[in-house]
């Protein structure tokens, strides 16, 4: 699918102002020991980002944060900006704005947001989000997508080119079947794309219906990244065996250089219930001279580190233990949106 538009969505490595966070209070998902444990969790990463850049961190009430968590934020290298806002939750990447670029202008795009399809409400505030961080920033309002669409749903290069899956645009409660090509080209043009590879599936049991940032991400505008397992008993691997054919098989129709590396999964951890935590190296952020990637205390760990470091040599490569926060199905790039200059 390929369209025209004159708005850019700019790659993740490219020079960012901001990364955005939503501090965790939902005591329904975030209660005793956990909730404990995510609000420790959630200050070591922004002292981790500080280290790079600005953070912009949404509160729910002005005085939310205790003295301690105050204090560890406080004389960092770069700011932290609090900003008072209510949320349902911490997925900003999902509900958050999209900053765009129009000629020389920073712009907002939003999407519609109805908690991966209406499986964890209430959502009603999340959905307000982008109109209100635009407001506070004084931020045009670019484009509203009529579409339910979250912002792990797509992986973008910088130079024309995006990635997605079909479960997270039609669906269950999401947008019906018959519009997949409306709601395609709506979004190719509202994110400045040439054109969008839509990939069958993301992750098994991956409750935002399969994500591309589990599964797949740019590293240059011609290379990608993706998760890989050699288990042929896994669900996994017909999943991803036939993603990366699919993905070579279209970018090398771009560039003549084109390559796609694979990193091992973690493992894919299931609870007593029978959910699968849809752990992944691929839910890494940038940050400016830096990433910030996934640790699950495994083997793999050290392989996605190298990996990266690799490829960024010129990028300080830092790895942080995400056992706490794949326990809701997310990681840090689920949780972060990032603002380009």
């Amino acid at each position: 699918m390929t369209t025209k538009s004159s708005v850019r969505y700019p790659a993740e490595w490219e020079k960012q102002s901001a990364t955005w966070l939503a501090f965790p209070h939902n005591k329904t998902n975030w209660y005793g020991e956990r909730g404990i444990n995510i609000r420790k969790f959630y200050v070591e990463l922004i002292r981790n980002i500080t280290e790079f850049q600005p953070v912009n961190l949404l509160l729910p009430a002005k005085n939310f944060l205790t003295d301690e968590e105050k204090a560890a934020l406080a004389n960092r290298p770069f700011p932290v900006n609090f900003i008072v806002i209510k949320t349902n939750d911490i997925w900003i990447r999902d509900y958050g704005p999209f900053f765009m670029k129009k000629g020389d202008k920073k712009v907002v795009t939003e999407t519609q947001f109805n908690a991966w399809g209406a499986k964890f409400p209430p959502w009603g505030l999340d959905n307000a989000i982008p109109q209100k961080i635009a407001e506070k920033q004084g931020l045009p309002l670019n484009e509203s997508v009529p579409f339910i669409f979250e912002g792990g749903a797509i992986e973008v290069n910088g130079d024309g080119l995006g990635i997605t899956t079909e479960d997270c645009l039609v669906g269950k409660n999401r947008n019906d079947e018959k519009d997949l090509k409306k709601v395609v080209k709506s979004l190719c043009k509202a994110f400045g794309l040439k054109e969008m590879l839509v990939l069958p599936h993301g992750l098994h049991g991956d409750h935002t219906d399969g994500h591309i940032d589990n599964v797949a991400r740019f590293v240059a505008k011609d290379r990608v990244v993706m998760c890989m397992t050699d288990n042929k008993r896994s669900p996994n691997y017909a999943i991803l065996t036939e993603a990366q054919q699919f993905i070579e098989s279209w970018l090398k129709e771009h560039y003549e250089t084109a390559k796609v590396d694979t990193l091992p999964l973690p493992p894919q951890r299931v609870l007593d219930d029978g959910q699968i935590l849809p752990a992944s190296y691929m839910n890494y952020i940038y940050v400016n001279g830096g990433l910030i990637f996934p640790k699950y205390k495994c083997p793999n760990d050290a392989k996605a580190k190298k990996y990266f470091e690799s490829v960024y040599p010129d990028r300080k490569v830092i790895g942080i233990d995400c056992r706490t926060v794949i326990e809701e199905g997310g990681s840090l790039h689920c949780m972060s949106k990032h603002e380009n200059e």
